[in-house]
């Protein structure tokens, strides 16, 4: 499976299981009675990675929704990687994959890896 059709197929699975999540972007607490989504496509960070070590190699990194927008020519040919980065996140990690955030210095990899993983950015 392309990464394309991986974070397309992400986007989908989350939008059946937490449809208003999905939808309308809220900052309100989820009601007790329901579980909230654990990788909110717009607050998960995740990265692809294409033919590593390779001189074709691809690495691209940013929220799933910024990657799920991408068209599938930006992964390059196989054979891909996907990380999904889990509830922690280290600030090595942060400014490693950070030199290949969709958007660059203003992209939303460095914002949603203060607000929902709690890391701020070393001095540049």
């Amino acid at each position: 499976m392309s990464p394309y059709t991986a974070f397309q197929q992400f986007l989908r699975t989350e939008a059946e299981r937490h449809p208003e999540e999905v939808e309308e972007e809220s900052d309100s607490t989820p009601p007790p009675e329901r579980t909230p989504t654990l990788c909110h496509p717009d607050k998960t960070l995740a990265l692809s990675l294409s033919r590593i070590g390779t001189p074709t190699q691809r690495i691209i990194a940013g929220t799933i929704t910024e990657l799920a927008s991408l068209p599938e020519e930006e992964f390059g040919p196989p054979l891909h990687s996907v990380v999904i980065v889990g509830k922690r996140l280290h600030p090595l990690e942060l400014e490693f994959a950070g030199r290949w955030a969709i958007g660059g210095e203003n992209g939303n990899w460095w914002k949603v890896g203060k607000e929902v993983y709690g890391v701020e950015r070393e001095s540049r």
